[in-house]
């Protein structure tokens, strides 16, 4: 057959499976829904994974760009870049950056900053949409203050200016040369970025000795063109080892020997690219049951048809032609029901980009686009050869003596070839139970593992407490005095607000991250920086442990006393004292102990111990230290407010507060404690709900085919039941004999299901908090559950069949 025959052969397959699907509409929308579900999810799930995880970065020739080490000193980066052969070009940035406040006629405003090299738009192959980028000399100490801006801050508070280039703005305090503004969308090195400085060890706060010795950098750079990263990541060893070897006591200098040069755009996933990938199987379950039911739904019909399918091998139609008009008709149903699943992808896609608790990277590049649809395309091409095939090799072999002896009837075939389908159907059921236990499972341990988590005691109350961050500008508030003195003017203008109970202020908060500093006993021996554990470090004043209501064991907590002249002054946690002193609570007493901060050789007293606070739900207990905030003033801090009734309702008298102090200070990141929380568990609920969410759709498909195939079962052996009910078979032992191959496809289907169980929710195991992967309560309960609502699933066909008028079928026979 030449190509135009095939293809008007194929047209007119594709107008008689139109015809055939109007005869029969109810399972015509059946089949498109159910398949909608599984190719829907399964494309926004690839749009997904192919825009957060194997679209390339939109840089020049972004496989050549590289995160080289995180958390380095700057006299590690020094030592990698000038020894370093595997790079055309190396930069680094700053891992946390404190947020500046811009002022001007606008009002005042919090913004996102990265501190960045000087070449890291060269590195990147980056150019700005407006200006130029940095130059070197703007890269060191005294250097002229400059500084890029995104396109959407850009537009945001200066109109979209097209003569911005040379002016200035009031970036804390101090004024800032705009000198180029970034393409839309640029998010290096992490989203929404509304400026970018040079000089990335000027951190506001951090004293200089502190920025040379603390690893606060992370290096990059862009390979060779004749480099690759095993041969990058075998010469970062040697670095590593020589720059250990000239500097043992540095914090960044014992280095795992396994560190790796890791593509950039996999460091920027790497947190989520388990879920994802894991998600994704997870909907290919779906879609596998959903093809294993249309495929269930056309054997059955495919009996109805057998007359038709006889008649025309009769005439001389071969079987490679019968197959041909049966695929046509299961790539129209699928290319349908791909059709219905791509619109539910782009609802879905839309649900995900507005989700606030989970932050997934590159977000804004999720979109529908060609190579999407192509994938929509070739799996519903896919899912309709795959569900189709198998009823097509059957039906085009028709037993055509008996096919027309029984005048094509529905039960036409003889009882071997019955069996032979309720064979094929049995199997197709027993692989979605099979599959649905696994998703239940899974499902299920996710469950478990965040009621645990959600049952862990934090440490504190979250509950009725606001929270925000407040950046002072380092020139206004140039001195610890001043500092000091403005918040305690806060609190006290806050704590007399109606419904305020307390107010506090702190370095940072639990559940939004911690800075660490290596401590030791100062009456024993030295011991170097990268030896002594670390310490989680808070800044606070004394009514930070009355706001967020966290239990003192021992001694007192800071008082007015404790300010800048008197003698430093500590507060540490149980797990600290059980650091130092493993006998706590017994043995000796912590309290008048001192303690070695970093290489701050004054050492400062534990006047208190308090109980322990967790940074995050499921993070493990850490050691951690409180300073008295006058000893101690940070720029930059978290404030919180224990209020009655709803917080958010106090935010507008809290932000007049501030202004009414400092007309030019705004306040940013206003969240209730509840909500920053439930953040921390974002991904973990996200992947809950979704994997609930696809165990349920399986398990509605599952038993929608065990009922279809015991319905199919009992309409096409009504003779044989009303026979055997006329010889004196009593209905129970029709409801045992139905039953039992039930609960035969059931069983088959919960030990495979088991089996692939216990294998696949190995990859759990992140996302599981005090629950294991094997869980055999889980198991043993999910695998009950299964057989209890396979039994419900097969009862009305079950019931029907016992209640068979054994004369009217005997009549009608």
């Amino acid at each position: 057959m030449n190509s135009i025959g095939f293809l008007e052969t194929a047209w007119r397959d594709m107008l008689y499976a139109l015809r055939t699907m109007r005869r029969n509409p109810l399972f015509a929308l059946t089949a498109v829904l159910t398949l909608s579900l599984g190719i829907g999810g399964s494309t926004a799930m690839f749009t997904i994974i192919h825009s957060v995880l194997l679209k390339p970065l939109e840089y020049q020739d972004p496989d050549r760009l590289v995160q080289i080490s995180g958390g380095s000193t700057i006299g590690r980066y020094e030592a990698i870049k000038s020894a370093a052969r595997s790079y055309s070009e190396m930069g680094v940035f700053m891992i946390g950056v404190g947020n500046p406040t811009l002022s001007g006629d606008a009002g005042p405003e919090v913004l996102r900053a990265a501190r960045v090299s000087a070449n890291f738009l060269r590195i990147l192959g980056v150019e700005p949409m407006l200006g130029r980028s940095f130059q070197s000399e703007e890269d060191s100490p005294g250097g002229p203050p400059v500084a890029m801006i995104s396109a959407e801050f850009w537009q945001r508070r200066f109109g979209s200016d097209p003569l911005i280039v040379g002016k200035t703005m009031a970036m804390a305090g101090a004024p800032q040369t705009i000198i180029g503004v970034l393409p839309p969308g640029f998010k290096f090195p992490f989203p929404a970025i509304d400026v970018w400085l040079t000089q990335p060890l000027e951190v506001i706060g951090m004293p200089t000795q502190s920025r040379l010795l603390s690893p606060i950098l992370t290096i990059y750079g862009r390979l060779r063109a004749d480099v690759d990263i095993p041969q990058a990541t075998a010469e970062l060893a040697v670095l590593n080892q020589q720059y250990s070897l000239a500097n043992p006591g540095m914090l960044d200098a014992r280095r795992s020997s396994t560190e790796q040069v890791t593509p950039l755009k996999d460091q920027l996933v790497a947190n989520v690219r388990s879920m994802l990938w894991m998600l994704f199987g997870a909907v290919g379950f779906v879609l596998l049951i959903g093809c294993a039911n249309v495929a269930s739904l056309l054997l059955a019909r495919s009996t109805s048809r057998s007359r038709e399918f006889a008649v025309r091998a009769a005439i001389g139609a071969g079987r490679a032609r019968l197959i041909r008009q049966l695929l046509a008709e299961s790539v129209l149903l699928a290319f349908f029901g791909g059709g219905l699943g791509v619109l539910l992808a782009g609802w879905s896609l839309n649900a995900v980009k507005g989700m606030t608790t989970f932050n997934l990277p590159r977000t804004g590049e999720i979109r529908l686009d060609g190579m999407v649809l192509g994938f929509a395309t070739l799996i519903s091409i896919a899912t309709g050869v795959l569900f189709g095939l198998v009823p097509s090799l059957g039906a085009s072999r028709p037993d055509l003596a008996d096919v027309l002896r029984t005048a094509g009837s529905a039960s036409s075939g003889g009882s071997n070839r019955r069996m032979r389908w309720f064979g094929v159907r049995g199997l197709l059921v027993t692989a979605q139970v099979a599959l649905s236990i696994v998703l239940l499972i899974g499902a299920t341990l996710l469950m478990e593992s965040l009621a645990r988590v959600q049952r862990v005691d934090p440490g504190f109350n979250p509950t009725n407490l606001l929270t925000m961050r407040l950046s002072l500008s380092p020139l206004r508030y140039d001195t610890d005095q001043k500092k000091a003195a403005f918040f305690d003017e806060l609190i006290q203008r806050v704590q007399s607000l109606p419904g305020v109970r307390n107010a506090a202020v702190t370095w940072t908060l639990p559940m939004m991250g911690w800075a660490g500093r290596p401590v030791q006993l100062a009456d024993r021996p030295p011991v170097m920086l990268n030896e002594r554990p670390i310490a989680i470090e808070q800044s606070i004043n004394p009514e930070y442990f009355r706001t967020l209501q966290i239990r003192l064991v021992r001694g007192r907590e800071f008082t007015a006393r404790d300010t800048l002249s008197a003698p430093p002054v500590l507060i540490i946690n149980e797990t600290m004292a059980r650091r130092f002193w493993p006998e706590y609570p017994n043995g000796q007493d912590p309290i008048g102990q001192r303690i070695l901060m970093g290489v701050n050789p004054q050492p400062a007293e534990i006047v208190g111990i308090v109980a322990d606070v967790r940074q995050g739900l499921d993070s493990e207990l850490r050691p951690a230290l409180y300073r008295a905030y006058p000893q101690s003033p940070q720029p930059a801090v978290s404030f919180a407010v224990r209020t009655d009734g709803d917080p958010m309702r106090f935010v507008s008298s809290v932000r007049n507060q501030v202004l009414a102090i400092d007309p030019d200070q705004p306040i940013s990141e206003v969240r209730t404690m509840e909500d920053m929380v439930e953040a921390t568990l974002g991904q973990r609920r996200l992947v809950m709900r979704l994997l609930g969410l696809f165990a349920g759709v399986a398990l509605m498909l599952a038993m929608v085919g065990m009922y279809g195939v015991i319905a199919y079962s009992v309409a096409q052996r009504t003779p044989e039941i009303g026979v055997r009910m006329a010889l004196g078979a009593h209905p129970q032992d029709i409801l045992r004999l139905l039953v039992r191959q039930g609960l035969f496809m059931t069983m088959s289907g919960v030990v495979l299901g088991l089996a692939g169980a216990f294998g696949l929710t190995r990859v759990l195991n992140s996302f599981l908090f005090e629950v294991s992967a094997t869980d055999p309560r889980t198991f043993a309960g999910i695998a009950l559950l299964f057989i209890v609502v396979a039994l419900s699933a097969i009862y009305i066909p079950v019931r029907h069949a016992t209640r068979i008028d054994p004369m009217a079928v005997l009549r009608h026979e």
